[in-house]
């Protein structure tokens, strides 16, 4: 018995050890200083985490001198546009753009002529693809050992660059898998049960939990893209559903627990009773920021039948009748709509130019009678045919509502990168008798090219429910809509840059003058750009998230871009600007 005792006490102390340390320092380590580990470090952080350690190369490495296959690059340019694909390649983001930086041309695009060099970029040097919370607690400890850039990727969907950094060591939680079912889910601490959940893991993407939920016959509040994390950033910055936000909520509101990597390398469990604050942190202030989340527990609801319409009109030269009666008689009847409960998305499509297309689409839950839907919604099409509007009706049955979304992974097209922004609308604007047409004029001024598309989210109804137990922006609780834009950019640097400055000094300009004096955005669909994040994003709820994650990661071991804390870090997250650095690494 006393031998094991002191084996335990042995491997406490030196956990401890490996944690508790050390001077500071201004910047974290690059792979050009002695302070990188060595390759005896690696090996050893290799076996710790059985073998799961890999060394990353850019995607399109074979694409560009000095490692050129043309045929290996043939094939991976189909490979490349698949979204599937791309979540399960630790050295692949979705959104391509960010696999190299702002600033500098270093870029390694599969699309790109083959005779530019293949820069490393923002990709990783080294990937942790764990499979386990161990697997999570030695890479974190590692870091902090020897004071590497850490990032946290896990589908790789993030449009402001999150999940990548330049020299960085990588933990790709995309092999978390596991999904379990809780008739009446008790959370850890808890006495009193919090009815039916699901627990996932981090790299459970929303279409597995989706058709697995299809065949026990529930539902999550999620998103429509198919490979989107459950566990990750979506969730962690709140999570919006199209279908099922504006009767259940945020996903954000429907955690009942998580369990978290901290910085320090312990694994522990946040609820409401258990690390309060770090529950309300999680909730709302953005994925790899507060710790690696590897499993979440999350509300479940009967995957009940649906009927989805879409009413949509084209116009080869949008003109005042396409903006005036069009669009706007769409918006109010998204508006009229909503106060009968039914949520929706306006959905405007450029598929070349100057051409526009338009849509809205419904979602009339527990209704299974298409005839009597349709019937509810010619009701409110006379206006667009008495303006000489040509517009289609269309719906469908959905036996089950997820049955809609349960779909193989995106695939992109061809030379397609993309970056995002977002808008909250207040239900002060939206509900009123103007809003509609004031929305509809503002969105005509409004610039989009043949590969962009701008949608709304539905807000309002549950999502309005006021919650003391998440940090999103409080402006979230009273507004209706989030109008997201999606720009498509060319695959160079040039490209990437134009269409950052474009975004930021021209089309978010364009969006935020609909509200003068309302200005706020969604942390997981934000301008990259964004210089106000801190206000636009969590408002006061800033000054208690900054300072929970001084007291969760004092050295700044989870830093992302325009995340919480990144305000005293450099852009990369490389170096601090002020407060207290990082710890200085242990030579090995």
């Amino acid at each position: 018995m006393q031998y094991f005792f002191l084996a335990a006490l042995a491997g406490l102390l030196s956990w401890v050890a490996r944690v508790l340390i050390i001077p500071p320092s201004l910047c974290r380590c690059r792979p050009s200083e002695s302070c990188w580990p060595s390759d005896l470090a690696w090996n050893r952080l290799n076996t710790s985490i059985d073998g799961n350690l890999v060394r990353l190369r850019p995607v399109g490495h074979v694409c560009h001198p000095p490692t050129l296959d043309r045929k290996a690059c043939n094939e991976l340019l189909h490979l490349t546009r698949d979204s599937g694909w791309r979540a399960s390649r630790p050295e692949a983001l979705q959104d391509w753009v960010w696999e190299s930086g702002s600033s500098a041309n270093e870029t390694c695009f599969v699309e790109e002529s083959s005779e530019t060099p293949c820069h490393q970029g923002h990709v990783s040097h080294y990937s942790a693809t764990v499979k386990s919370p161990w697997h999570v607690q030695e890479a974190v400890i590692f870091a902090k050992q020897h004071n590497l850039r850490l990032v946290i990727k896990n589908t790789g969907h993030d449009g402001s660059g999150r999940s990548a950094s330049p020299d960085s060591f990588q933990i790709h939680t995309h092999l978390l898998k596991g999904i379990q079912y809780h008739a009446n889910f008790v959370a850890k601490g808890e006495t009193s049960p919090s009815g039916p959940a699901v627990t996932v893991g981090a790299g459970v993407m929303h279409w597995e939990l989706y058709e697995k939920g299809s065949q026990d016959g529930y539902i999550i509040v999620g998103g429509e893209c198919p490979t989107v994390g459950a566990a990750g950033g979506f969730l962690q910055g709140g999570g919006i559903s199209s279908f099922l936000s504006y009767v259940r909520g945020l996903a954000v509101d429907n955690v009942l627990e998580f369990q978290v990597v901290m910085a320090n390398g312990a694994l522990v469990t946040a609820n409401h009773l258990k690390n309060k604050d770090l529950f309300w942190a999680l909730r709302g202030g953005g994925g790899g920021t507060f710790g690696v989340v590897t499993q979440v527990t999350l509300r479940v609801y009967p995957d009940d039948p649906a009927v989805m319409s879409t009413i949509s009109l084209s116009s080869p030269h949008p003109d005042d009748a396409f903006w005036k009666r069009g669009v706007t008689g769409l918006l109010t009847m998204l508006q009229a709509f909503n106060h009968h409960n039914v949520s929706g998305q306006f959905i405007l499509d450029p598929s070349s130019n100057p051409s526009l297309h338009a849509r809205l689409i419904l979602y009339f839950m527990n209704n299974t009678e298409v005839s009597a839907v349709e019937k509810r919604i010619m009701r409110h099409l006379s206006h667009l045919s008495d303006n000489g509007l040509s517009h289609e009706l269309y719906s469908k049955f959905l036996p089950k509502v997820s049955s809609s979304f349960r779909m193989t992974p995106d695939i992109y097209p061809d030379n397609y990168g993309i970056i995002q922004s977002s808008m909250l609308v207040s239900n002060q604007l939206f509900t009123s008798p103007e809003g509609p047409a004031r929305m509809a004029e503002t969105l005509s001024k409004f610039p989009l090219d043949p590969k962009d598309i701008l949608f709304t989210s539905n807000l309002g109804g549950r999502v309005n429910v006021k919650s003391d137990y998440t940090s999103m922006h409080p402006a979230w609780r009273h507004s209706a809509q989030l109008i997201n834009f999606v720009k498509g950019v060319e695959p160079s640097f040039d490209g990437k840059r134009k269409a950052l400055e474009q975004l930021n000094n021209v089309q978010m300009s364009i969006l935020y003058s609909l509200e003068s004096g309302f200005k706020v955005s969604y942390v997981n669909l934000g301008d990259p750009s964004e210089k106000d994040f801190h206000y636009v994003y969590w408002g006061d709820n800033y000054k208690r998230l900054a300072k929970i994650k001084k007291s969760v990661d004092k050295d700044g071991l989870f830093i992302t871009r325009l995340g919480v804390g990144s305000d005293i870090w450099d852009e990369e997250g490389m170096c601090g600007l002020r407060g207290r650095p990082p710890a200085l690494p242990v030579s090995t």
